[in-house]
């Protein structure tokens, strides 16, 4: 009787579903963490990030295939903690005057940098260089349906709708500034940045207002 053939397969990785492993996972990702704050993102190994964290490179590879894997997962860790302090500062206040709400999500996205901007700036320019910045496009659309859902605060007047064309192009106007921002080491004061991209969305919106009266007119 022949000898059945069992296809080759390739192992699947370990589920983190113990503390312990994710515990290792949580020092892998510190560990590159550290690694990146001194060189960039071509410079790091997984046998570097090993070294660092204490576990064997047969550890490491339990858990992430190889070095674009891992960058892809703490990407991800990174990204979440930013995305839900963004979507938080979107929400409206009582008190909100024009372009409060702005200003509220382009610092939230400074203060997740914390004092690590270097290693999200070459995190992100990794990410985009890679995937065209689709790790981003959860949080893109989000805010998109955030202001075409509730609008934009104008002066002396509800906060203005938009479609959901026009909340799209806000939006990604907006992140492709953040995205440089993030990626770029001789950008001006984040400050003068947050007014610019103020007076952006406010003088779109006004745009919209005036066609809008001009239709119905």
């Amino acid at each position: 009787m022949p000898k059945k053939v069992v296809p080759n397969q390739a192992p699947a990785r370990r589920a983190p579903q113990q503390l312990r492993s994710l515990q290792k996972i949580e020092l892998m990702l510190e560990a590159a963490m550290q690694l990146l704050e001194q060189g960039d993102v071509g410079a790091l190994t997984t046998n570097a990030v090993a070294a660092r964290a204490g576990v064997s490179i047969g550890t490491l590879y339990q858990y992430f295939d190889d070095k674009d894997a891992l960058l892809d997962a703490l990407m991800e860790r990174e990204l979440g903690s930013m995305s839900s302090a963004i979507l938080d500062a979107t929400k409206p206040a009582p008190t909100d005057a024009p372009g409060d709400r702005i200003r509220r999500t382009l610092r939230a996205v400074v203060d997740a940098y914390g004092g690590r901007g270097r290693v999200h700036r070459r995190l992100i320019a990794h990410s985009l260089t890679r995937t065209s910045g689709s790790r981003l496009s959860p949080l893109l659309s989000q805010l998109t349906e955030t202001l075409s859902a509730k609008g934009v605060v104008v002066a002396g007047a509800a906060p203005q709708p938009l479609s959901r064309a026009q909340a799209f192009v806000l939006t990604h106007a907006i992140g492709g500034v953040l995205r440089t921002l993030a990626a770029s080491d001789s950008a001006p004061p984040v400050r003068e940045i947050e007014e610019a991209l103020v007076q952006l969305a406010l003088g779109f919106v006004a745009t919209v207002r005036a066609h809008q009266a001009e239709s119905r007119a």
